[in-house]
């Protein structure tokens, strides 16, 4: 298969990875004991939501639903659903960051405000990924041709993902980091 569609794979792995450690940078903000990184991190989370899967990955994934929309797709409105998950997303991303930054600059804002933009950002992400694995991607495997990728590259040219690139992601080297230490470390006992 096409490289821009295992990219676009591996970023549906890496941002279901991401929603999970949001999840639980979450569950940690209202704990006491919490690190003191816990907000810096779901700002980094939220500015990672909103650079890469906004100004490459869904841009992408547009490109792709277009073309796949000229070939016989059995399922048009999946593919016309996830374009307006799309534009959901975005605003839900940006919705989130304001309150998180509004949290971060002292600002008051009510607890359940917060729980419910979460909840409901965290399922809006959820359900677009599912949708678009389960019923939008078999049908790009199935569908796009060499010709049609080589269209789309050349609409696009090549990006990497910022927060698993060696190259760029010092940006965001933090989150990186908590991503991908051991959750549970062993404690050796001598």
């Amino acid at each position: 298969m096409d490289a821009i569609y295992r990219q676009l794979c591996r970023d549906h792995k890496h941002m279901q990875q991401l929603l999970d450690a949001f999840e639980k940078l979450l569950h940690q903000l209202g704990r006491s004991d919490r690190d003191p990184a816990t907000l810096s991190l779901i700002l980094d989370a939220l500015d990672y939501l909103s650079v890469y899967p906004d100004k490459w990955h869904h841009p992408t994934e547009e490109l792709v639903f277009a073309r796949l929309l000229t070939k016989p797709a059995h399922d048009r409105d999946a593919i016309y659903s996830a374009q307006m998950q799309h534009e959901r997303i975005a605003a839900a991303t940006k919705h989130m960051s304001g309150l998180f930054y509004a949290v971060a600059n002292d600002s008051a804002v009510e607890r359940h405000t917060l729980v419910d933009a979460c909840t409901n950002y965290l399922q809006l992400q959820r359900e677009h990924m599912e949708l678009e694995n389960r019923v939008i991607f078999p049908q790009i495997e199935l569908y796009l041709t060499d010709t049609d990728w080589d269209a789309i590259r050349t609409q696009i040219g090549t990006q990497q993902d910022p927060l698993f690139n060696d190259d760029t992601r010092k940006t965001y080297e933090s989150l990186r980091q908590h991503l991908t230490e051991p959750q549970n470390p062993v404690i050796a006992v001598a």
